[in-house]
């Protein structure tokens, strides 16, 4: 098998020097590609692999946001972590998860970020994807009590 592969699309190096320890560890390959079509043409490989995608609210021409719904469109299985380095006010930042989410991200994270945070959720999706190309029919088991219920939290008493 292809090493895994780490697909991180961000206009600087915060999210691979954050994850660069980890990725040489347990043999990822990082790719960091400059443009969506870049990352695409990397997903299309097959290898089983984690995207990030570091986005912006403010940003106007809404690069990330696409690439994290064409990614989802285009492989439905594919585990996306959207990332932000901006702080926002709460209400803001359900705001911009739940567009996140609805695009096809898994995971929306926004400051403060710490390096194991991150480490354990990319390290968590990379197992998954990694079974799910090797074909194994268990894939991860979830227990019933870790999954969380909106609509159960929110009737808690």
């Amino acid at each position: 098998m292809r090493y895994p592969q780490l697909i991180i699309f961000e206009p600087d190096t915060w999210l691979v020097r954050l994850l660069g320890e980890l990725a040489g560890e347990s043999r990822w390959v990082v790719r960091e590609p400059r443009s969506s079509d870049n990352a695409l043409a990397l997903l299309r490989e097959g290898r089983p692999g984690v995207l990030l995608v570091h986005f912006e609210p403010a940003d106007v021409k809404l690069r990330s946001h696409v690439l994290v719904g064409d990614a989802h469109r285009l492989f439905p299985d594919l585990p996306i972590i959207a990332v932000s380095a901006t702080k926002l006010p709460d209400e803001d930042r359900a705001a911009w998860s739940a567009a996140m989410l609805d695009l096809g991200a898994r995971y929306v994270l926004f400051p403060p970020l710490t390096r194991p945070v991150l480490e354990d959720v990319v390290s968590g999706l990379m197992a998954i994807s990694v079974r799910r190309v090797l074909g194994d029919p268990n894939r991860v088991p979830i227990k019933q009590e870790e999954i969380l219920d909106l609509a159960r939290e929110g009737n808690a008493e």
